[in-house]
């Protein structure tokens, strides 16, 4: 399933989160001014789990309404926005929960200590 084929997505914004999924486990899109982007950052690095951001108010405003666009469509807008493995999960209560389940523990244990 392509997360981004929503009809508004254009074509040079979806390759930029194409790439930007590529390079690590998770992307979150975010905000400067938002706590619960901060937490779900928080917990990603208390996994390990290396990420790439997308922080829209750094960005130029036309180019984080075209992020948006692909990201959400028309649905309802809100940060932090995660994917994780390539796939978008949520916000901060979605990533919370796969903490809670055990899921981020399972899916990215701990790299073994060096001797």
């Amino acid at each position: 399933m392509d997360p981004f084929a929503y009809p508004i997505c254009k074509d040079e914004f979806k390759a930029l989160l194409e790439k930007k999924i590529e390079e690590n486990p998770a992307l979150v899109i975010s905000t400067t001014y938002c706590s619960y982007c901060n937490k779900a950052k928080a917990l990603l690095n208390r996994y390990g789990i290396g990420h790439s951001e997308l922080v829209l108010d750094d960005m130029n405003p036309n180019d984080s309404i075209e992020i948006a666009n692909c990201v959400y469509g028309r649905s309802q807008r809100f940060v932090p926005f995660i994917f994780l493995k390539g796939k978008p999960i949520g916000g901060y209560g979605e990533l919370a929960q796969l903490h809670e389940r055990g899921v981020l523990k399972q899916e990215f244990p701990p790299a073994a200590k060096q001797e």
